[in-house]
This record gives C-alpha cells, structure tokens and sequence, in this order.
C-alpha cells in the first residue's frame, strides 16, 4: 500500500500502524519531492527507527534511535520550516534541515508527503494537516548596510518603541568580523510610521568605543520611562567575556543617550546576554527584565540557559524573583532541551506571551557543522512561572526553500509588537530583519491553525 499527497508549506502527520510482520518496516516520507535530488524519510521497524536522506550516491543515515517498538505504532511528524519533530509512540527525534541544510541543501516548500508500507501491513490511520501559522515568504524589512557601514554584517531587531507617532527599532548592528559571524556590534536605530517600513539612522546612538574597552553591544530592551525620557539597556562584551546589563537614557529617542554611572546595572554570575524589558507600572516594581542566563545546575535537563526574572523601580536597583529560575525547556530530549533564552514578551488580556529561543546540539554525520541548532518557540503563562508550551513548537522557523531566501536556515532574536488586530513579530533571518503577522484571535487559539485534516486512506 502506498498513499502520496503533496503539502504546501507546514504541516502534521499521523499514521497508526496496526499490524506488521517483524521483519518488515514502513518508510514515512516527510521532506522533498519529485524534483528535489533528495527525499528523506523516517523508517520504522520493531527495532527501533532511523531518518534516512536518499542521495544520489544513496541511502545516508541522519539518526537512528534503537528501541523495542510494541504495535500499534502510533507516528506524528511535525513540520515548521526546516524544523522537523518525529515522534514514534512515546519516542522522540528532531532534525533542522532534513536533506541536508549544511551541505547547501534546502528543505523545499512543497513536498510530495507520503508512505511505503509492505503486503500484509495495517494502517488503520494516515492523515495530514495544514499548519498555516507564521509561514510568510518575503523580503528583509531592514536589510543588511553597504560595505563599509556599521550594518554591513548584521541588523537584529532588539527593541521596540513608539515615540511621538513613529516606531523606533533599536537594533544590534556589526561590522565584519570573527566574534561569533561578525565584530565592533554597536546599537543602531530604525524608525518607522507602519512597522512595515523601516529606515536606518545613518549613525550609531551607542558604539562601542563609549564603553572602553568594549566590543560588542546586544540591546535588547527599550522602554519610555513616566518623565518621558527614553531608557535603552543592553548587554556588553569584551570578547568573549560578558560585562553585564548596561542603560542608558536620553531626552529623545535618537538621543544623545548618556550612559549610567552605576552600569552594570546588574549582572549574572554566569554568562547572560539576552532579556526583555517591560514597563508594568505594578504596585511593587515599574519595571520587570526577563532575561536568559547560564544555569550549571538546572531543576531540569543539561546546564545551559534559562529564563530568570528580576524587578525595579527606577531600571538602576534590581531585585530577583526568588523562584528563579522560572522559565525552562519544553523538551528533555527534543528541540529546546539545552537552551531556552527569553526574548519578546507581551500581555494579551490576563495571559503573557513569551518568544524564545531554543537549542538543542547534534553533530551530522561527516560534517564540520558547529552541532547548534537554534530556533524559535512560542510560551505562555498567567504569572510567569507555571508554563504552557505551544504544542506544534518551534512557532517561528526558518523557512528552507533555498540559499537565495534570507530566512532560510536560522531565525533568532524575536521581538513581538501588538497594532490593532494584528501581532507584527520582527526576527533576525541569518543578519537581517524579517517580519511575519499573524492576527491577535489566530496567536491565542492554540487548538488549531485553521489548517483542514486531509485523511489518506478515503
């Protein structure tokens, strides 16, 4: 029995298998199509199941996973961009860039999605749904500057305000370099009257060379404090040992911005580099900062980064939430199950709404890839401690599709805006902004993304 369709952009698969002889195995395609020079497919056998890329040299195998699989086999594959979740029964697997993303080739966005199952084999089950959300294929909304500007590397959205009508995008913008894909990062600002249209200042408002002897600035938190001045914190480096969370305040939002005596205005005993700043008014703080921070020994899961809470009144004198660390992986062995690191948070009614990056590391086989694999996820809470994850994570992937698209194979950074009916989520896409929207009903509704299930065996 063979069933076949072909999906356009994300979807779901589940596939029940009843009944197999031990010797056999069923082949799940999941990634390319007729007219890519690669398919990969999760084969399953009682002995365990592996995801397997046929190339035209062959058959190559990315991960195998060996285990006793009792029937019925019970087969759900998640696809977002190039991020793909296998699960077979109560097992798990993970790869980002099934055909082979560090090898140059790109998880199309059409794929042929079907099985091979034996003679005598039962399928009592086999659908697949459309996973609509956040999938938009477009252009850079603040694209990388010319050779030779402060931006030529990179342009990462970090904060976000409004001021007087316009949008002013603070953003981390580096020149070319070897500390970690570029150098001399300073903090660069963008406005706009839309959100949809950007301009860069032609000049840096904070470089590094205002803080000697820095060489990186990460800003990541903006926020316009009740006088009216225009706060801006971000993280200091010198490479690659982390100085801590710096601010600095000016009259207008181009500034000229003056930089705290006290800075650093607080520190994490171990690195950290990434946070949200919001200004809550609450009746015992005005400010909170969630940020990431290195935990070596977490509640749960390998050392890495974790989500910390600390609160204040005036963004210099800060104090922790004694429940830190609040914020953890939603996996112990899939996506995010090493790092989680806070970026955007936003309250929509009683409930936050947490973007967030998350790591997990695996080495491909014969490959140099560094063995990180970072992307983005979605969270929420009501008092930001007890957690539900969003169940079709990662919610923001990188696309795949090819080279050429500038959000192909890496999205970081994201920093989440509410207009209106709509969320305008702004990312980093491999150096440069992107911008994908998705309306305020459709990001709070999480038991569907309006996708209609196809069944395969109708």
């Amino acid at each position: 029995m063979n069933a076949w369709i072909d999906i356009v952009g994300n979807y779901e698969l589940n596939l029940t298998a009843e009944d197999i002889s031990p010797s056999q195995e069923i082949r799940v395609f999941f990634s390319g199509n007729e007219e890519t020079p690669r398919r990969t497919s999760l084969v399953v056998s009682k002995g365990g199941f592996k995801i397997v890329c046929q190339t035209s040299r062959g058959e190559r195998v990315w991960k195998e996973r060996r285990c006793a699989l009792q029937l019925p086999w019970r087969i759900r594959i998640l696809k977002k961009g190039n991020f793909f979740r296998l699960w077979v029964n109560d097992r798990t697997e993970w790869i980002r860039g099934a055909l082979g993303e560090w090898e140059g080739f790109y998880d199309p966005f059409e794929n042929r999605v079907g099985v091979e199952i034996p003679k005598g084999a039962v399928i009592s089950s086999f659908t697949v749904t459309p996973l609509p959300w956040l999938q938009q294929v477009t252009e850079p909304v603040i694209k990388r500057g010319p050779e030779g500007s402060f931006y030529e590397m990179q342009v990462i959205p970090g904060a976000i305000i409004k001021y007087n009508g316009l949008y002013y995008m603070y953003c981390v913008t580096a020149m070319k370099g070897d500390q970690e894909g570029a150098s001399r990062r300073s903090i660069g600002v963008a406005i706009s009257e839309d959100l949809r249209n950007w301009g860069m200042h032609p000049e840096p408002v904070i470089r590094p060379s205002d803080l000697p002897p820095c060489d990186n600035l990460y800003v990541n938190g903006a926020v316009v404090a009740p006088e009216g001045k225009v706060a801006i914190m971000f993280s200091a480096q010198r490479f690659p040992e982390w100085l801590g969370f710096m601010l600095a305040t000016a009259e207008e939002p181009l500034g000229p911005f003056k930089l705290h005596p006290k800075n650093p205005v607080f520190k994490h005993p171990y690195p950290a580099h990434e946070f949200d700043l919001i200004r809550v008014d609450h009746p015992e703080y005005r400010y909170m900062l969630f940020y990431a921070g290195f935990t070596p020994d977490p509640p749960t899961g390998p050392p890495g980064d974790r989500g910390y809470l600390i609160y204040s009144d005036d963004l210099v004198n800060w104090w922790e939430d004694p429940r830190n660390p609040v914020f953890g992986p939603e996996t112990l062995d899939n996506w995010d199950a090493v790092h989680v690191r806070p970026r955007s948070l936003c309250r929509i009614g009683e409930t936050w709404y947490l973007w967030y990056e998350g790591c997990n590391r695996w080495s491909p086989p014969g490959s140099e890839h560094h063995g990180w694999w970072d992307t983005v996820g979605l969270a929420r809470s009501k008092d930001l401690v007890n957690w539900e994850y969003y169940p079709r994570n990662p919610a923001l992937p990188a696309l795949g599709i090819s080279g050429e698209q500038f959000d192909s194979s890496w999205v970081g950074w994201p920093r989440m805006l509410i207009k209106g009916d709509t969320c305008y989520v702004f990312y980093t896409g491999n150096g440069q902004v992107g911008l994908r929207t998705i309306k305020v009903e459709q990001l709070t509704n999480w038991e569907s993304e309006g996708g209609t299930t196809i069944d395969l065996l109708r």
